[in-house]
């Protein structure tokens, strides 16, 4: 493995350099290469390719027997140890994975299966952040991240010495940021469970030159508690695309920073990025160099399903009978336009036919968020007899507005059909675990009768 052949010699080139800080733990590369050494020597009953789920709530722990069941040939499966009992039980059974190791040190056999490695870089197993059913769980392999770790250092003008990424290790992107950080020598910042105030602290009490990465919600938080930061260079966010006013706020109170946004997906890796709003309004920047695209059945305006290839891909679905690094769909509608930059229309799940018409909700949402009144907004759907579905628009925001003035607003920007049918403020937002508007259900609690209008 790559990566840990770098922290052995991080260990022992820079060995007081401090290598994870999470809260108030901390410890260097001589202290994390001893430290996953002699947990692997506990792990004697793992066999090469076994499954082992790591349920810890401590990170630290977490990524120290992520490199130990790394070492002895077995398999992490980075579980969000918020899981109930029940649902760890269903994934455990369903993935035959083998062991459970939780934050004692303890591990438990849960699953008699050998298992034949398909990937031979694997670096672990995954799971997506689905809010209903089972999480797909999928193979990432250690080339797929040392690639897209290139591009990543080919954004950065500015030497970095410390990344900070305080989500959770469960979602793929403070994961991914922490073994960056491990892989190129730096320090590596996180959270158990983020806390603007005490991230920001964090950032101030270590040296060095910073990059975070995160999610808007994260950095709306950060904006609310600002603080100096002088040697914070990057800011990288993904997930969503960032609403204007929080990214004029971020430009303003961060002015030393560049600001990069990327779309991308835990399966894709990184597909596109949008340094200091340079790309179209309205697109999620330009495709990076190494991905290839395809717009796979385009509707007259050129919008069709994206999918996406390149070296940054994952290795496959676990329930797939064979490794992929074929053309691969994240669900999305787009189009792609001649200077390469992509723009999104919305999920395949998530369009509308209203009268025989797509209409995707992001394009409305996008719009509907100028609004100066507006702080958040999400398109549901109804059925309706004779169109089939309307649009239904939820709101948060300082003021309630009449249909009317949305309308009116709406009109400037969208065609008629696009229109929703119905407006209604609501108090607050449902989110998902990764921090995005929670639209499904958002739709059940409106059909429920919870909201008025």
């Amino acid at each position: 493995m790559k990566v840990w052949s770098n922290i052995q010699y991080f260990a022992q080139t820079q060995p007081d350099k401090k290598a994870l800080i999470f809260d108030a733990n901390c410890v260097t590369y001589e202290e994390l290469c001893h430290a996953i050494k002699e947990q692997a020597d506990m792990l004697d009953s793992i066999s090469d390719g076994q499954r082992v789920a790591l349920t810890m709530t401590n990170p630290l722990a977490t990524m120290i027997a992520y490199f130990a069941v790394l070492l002895k040939g077995g398999v992490p499966c980075v579980c969000d140890f918020r899981w109930p009992d029940a649902k760890l039980r269903e994934i455990c059974a369903h993935y035959h994975i083998n062991y459970q190791l939780n934050d004692d040190g303890v591990l438990t056999e849960k699953h008699k299966y050998n298992h034949v490695q398909q990937v031979t870089d694997l670096l672990h197993i995954g799971f997506t952040s689905g809010t209903t059913g089972i999480p797909k769980a999928y193979y990432r392999g250690e080339n797929s991240w040392i690639a897209s770790y290139k591009q990543n250092e080919a954004l950065m003008v500015h030497p970095i010495e410390v990344i900070v990424a305080p989500g959770p290790l469960a979602h793929s992107l403070s994961l991914y940021a922490c073994v960056f950080a491990l892989y190129t020598g730096r320090t590596f910042i996180g959270q158990q469970h983020f806390e603007a105030q005490q991230c920001i602290r964090n950032m101030q009490q270590n040296d060095g030159t910073f990059a975070f990465m995160g999610v808007p919600t994260m950095l709306q938080q950060l904006v609310n508690y600002y603080a100096h930061i002088p040697y914070l260079h990057y800011i990288f966010s993904t997930g969503d695309k960032l609403h204007i006013a929080l990214r004029t706020r971020i430009q303003q109170l961060f002015s030393q920073a560049t600001l990069i946004e990327f779309f991308g997906s835990s399966e894709a890796s990184f597909i596109s990025y949008n340094i200091d709003n340079s790309a179209p309004a309205q697109s999620v920047g330009k495709v990076f160099p190494n991905v290839k695209v395809q717009i796979v059945e385009p509707d007259n305006e050129g919008i069709g399903l994206l999918y996406v290839n390149s070296d940054m891909v994952f290795d496959g679905y676990v329930d797939a009978s064979t490794p992929t690094k074929e053309w691969i769909t994240i669900g999305d509608y787009a189009h792609l336009d001649t200077h390469q930059y992509l723009f999104l229309h919305g999920r395949e799940n998530d369009r509308l036919i209203i009268g025989g018409k797509n209409v995707y909700p992001m394009e409305i949402e996008k719009a509907v968020v100028l609004h100066p009144d507006i702080e958040e907004a999400v398109i549901i759907s109804r059925p309706h007899a004779q169109l089939g579905e309307l649009a239904i628009l939820l709101y948060t925001g300082s003021s309630e507005i009449s249909y009317t003035a949305m309308k009116s607003h709406l009109i400037t920007h969208l065609a008629r059909y696009q229109v929703p049918s119905k407006v209604v403020k609501v108090p607050k937002m449902t989110y998902t675990h990764s921090g995005k508007i929670a639209r499904a259900h958002m739709k059940e609690r409106y059909l429920k009768g919870e909201f008025k209008g």
